[in-house]
């Protein structure tokens, strides 16, 4: 085991509409928690990104719970209405998460998102499946620039070995 391995995800998804669900859940994995900004949709957009609806739909039709996590600011999601959303989680350090997550089985959730400094840390404190997905664009808040720096160090590790 590498010096940081306990940063990595369980798996790598290139394109969130590959996104195998039957896999997970006949796994017994049907909580699914997304990262909103450059996972779903574009940051500080209000708009889900295309198809990506469709994948959340067909979670929902096959009886899943699905969650929205983002840290940022509050917003009026388009289309998202029937879906729950969190802004201002503080991911991956929060005590509101904690409190959101405690009635979770953690074997039963999936977390999905593009930064492993907060999605993936995140779903990994609570023991959740982990899955990394590319952002959606390269458009995103500075501090998330600076780590991705760090992201690309770790990625290049992993795919040495």
């Amino acid at each position: 085991m590498g010096l940081f391995d306990f940063l990595k995800p369980d798996e790598f998804v290139n394109d969130l509409k590959k996104l195998e669900i039957e896999k997970y859940l006949s796994m017994g994995r049907d909580v699914f928690v997304f990262d909103f900004d450059n996972t779903l949709g574009l940051w500080r957009n209000a708009e889900i990104e295309k198809g990506f609806k469709d994948l959340l739909e067909r979670l929902k039709a096959k009886g899943a719970r699905i969650l929205i996590v983002s840290n940022g600011r509050p917003r009026k999601l388009k289309g998202l209405n029937d879906f729950n959303v969190i802004w201002r989680a503080g991911k991956p350090f929060s005590t509101k998460l904690r409190k959101i997550f405690q009635d979770l089985e953690p074997s039963r959730v999936v977390f999905v998102g593009d930064q492993i400094f907060t999605d993936v840390i995140t779903g990994k404190r609570f023991g959740f499946y982990t899955i990394k997905v590319n952002p959606l664009s390269d458009r995103e808040f500075f501090g998330t620039k600076l780590l991705r720096i760090f992201e690309k160090v770790l990625l290049r590790c992993w795919k040495g070995r």
